[in-house]
């Protein structure tokens, strides 16, 4: 038994495999973490700004008209209320009478009347 002397003690050999383990779970997790926080980010629906039709605009100008001045009020009517509504049987007998207004270089002030059927065709087409 003498060949057995050769044998030596144990040697610590250092194993830092469970420290690599558990780095490698946290960087795992980590990472799948990071995946669903990115799949949910882009599935979420993006609000898109919504885009008004052109008769939703035809009434918001409607509804901003300044009947002081005079050949602005009726230019702005005459064209937004035709978008809204062409066939309009109280707006087909107003714009006739409102021609006078147009195309003259210096206009007369609204009529009342005038003013008060414009009024009443707005608040309609608003409706």
């Amino acid at each position: 038994m003498e060949e057995l002397r050769d044998i030596k003690g144990f040697v610590e050999v250092p194993d830092e495999s469970f420290f690599y383990l558990i780095v490698s779970a946290i960087g795992v997790a980590l990472l799948l973490a990071l995946l669903v926080g990115l799949v949910l980010w882009l599935r979420k629906p993006k609000r898109k700004s919504k885009r008004l039709s052109p008769k939703e605009l035809a009434k918001l100008e409607l509804q901003k008209i300044d009947f002081s001045n005079t050949k602005e009020a009726v230019y702005s009517f005459s064209e937004n209320a035709q978008v809204i509504s062409p066939n309009h049987p109280a707006l087909l007998e107003l714009l006739p009478k409102l021609e006078e207004y147009k195309f003259k270089k210096e206009v007369p002030e609204l009529s009342s009347e005038d003013i008060e059927k414009m009024k009443s065709i707005i608040k309609e087409l608003s409706s």
